[in-house]
């Protein structure tokens, strides 16, 4: 039994192997051209350590992009290797490609941190919008709503002022409690 699986599997392998050789030599200009264009993409596959492989996906989204409009050129251009050595040794193809993987790479680097700041200040504007709702139904119920605790933190202190209600006050957290989805 076991020597019938590998038969049949060996014999798949050669032939997507016999495949993959036949289109690299019939695409040869092509794949010269993929080939050097990839670098990046191969370098960010190779050094990417994170789960989901979240650097390689970004660089070769852009890389592949930055590769698209040469390929097109090389394939309205006759496909010829000539044409494909030309793509290969112009500046401006290398800067168009490897550009486009540098914009890979700052983003990966960079949307976190941005995402990162977006929350804290979607965060920031939620806990405004509470507070405001809290002191809202502390104006229209009274201190009849508060627990006993945020009573005693409400009672004027002894210089004579009264105690502020802040973020760590127990009128926050009941009101918090009380607003909280959750809550059923």
């Amino acid at each position: 039994m076991a020597g019938r699986q590998k038969k049949p599997r060996s014999a798949k392998v050669l032939m997507i192997s016999v495949a993959v050789l036949g289109l690299l030599l019939a695409a040869l200009p092509t794949a010269l051209v993929i080939t050097v264009g990839l670098i990046p993409t191969l370098v960010a596959l190779i050094v990417d350590l994170t789960p989901g492989r979240y650097l390689t996906r970004c660089v070769a989204g852009l890389n592949v992009a930055g590769l698209a409009p040469f390929i097109h050129k090389l394939w309205l251009g006759g496909h010829t290797m000539s044409a494909a050595l030309a793509i290969v040794t112009d500046a401006y193809a290398w800067l168009v490609i490897y550009a486009a993987a540098a914009i890979g790479w700052l983003l990966f680097l960079g949307l976190p941190g941005a995402v990162a700041i977006f929350r804290q200040l979607n965060a920031k504007r939620r806990i405004y919008i509470l507070r405001e709702r809290q002191r809202t139904l502390l104006n229209e119920w009274g201190d009849s709503i508060l627990t006993a605790e945020a009573k005693r933190e409400r009672e004027p202190a002894i210089d004579g002022k009264d105690a502020p209600v802040g973020p760590e006050s127990a009128a926050d957290r009941e009101v918090a409690r009380r607003m909280s989805p959750g809550r059923g």
